[in-house]
């Protein structure tokens, strides 16, 4: 009977690595001409319950899905939006929406001043050693990309 259950559990072992091999985020930024913003931020469902669930110190139950108001406190302090003045943006959550094995968090923003603006993004770097956080911005009919790395700092949008 052990060897039965350690065979299944060493052929299924590969089938959930291969979910998904790459460990990341994307956020989108939409910059409105009404000096406000709106994020889009899309995370894998199992990873990030984990790390929100640490970050709260909540006992997270298997194949549980973190509460989201954990989720968006993680997410408020992994993903830090600053003005041209360095004063920083207060980001306030629009909603949440699960899709298959994805989440997808919703916050917007007044801009406090007109001018540029700078993101940091470190959602699950303490997780992961290979994860990669992608920001997109979009301001009209400009858009740019950043990709984010664990030790990166801030970056112009």
């Amino acid at each position: 009977m052990v060897r039965l259950l350690l065979a299944v559990a060493i052929i299924l072992l590969p089938v959930r690595a291969a979910a998904h091999p790459i460990h990341m985020s994307f956020t989108e930024i939409r910059i409105n001409a009404a000096k406000s913003i709106e994020l889009s931020v899309r995370v894998f469902t199992d990873d990030f319950s984990v790390a929100a669930a640490r970050h709260s110190g909540t006992r997270l139950a298997a194949d549980s899905v973190i509460d989201s108001r954990h989720g968006v406190a993680y997410l408020l302090a992994k993903i830090r939006v600053v003005g041209k003045s360095g004063q920083p943006v207060r980001l306030v959550p629009c909603g949440v929406a699960r899709t298959s094995d994805m989440l997808r968090y919703c916050f917007r923003a007044i801009l406090p001043s007109a001018g540029p603006v700078r993101v940091a993004n470190s959602v699950m770097n303490e997780m992961f050693a290979d994860q990669v956080n992608v920001v997109q911005s979009i301001t009209g009919k400009k858009r740019a990309s950043r990709m984010f790395v664990r030790g990166d700092g801030w970056k112009a949008l």
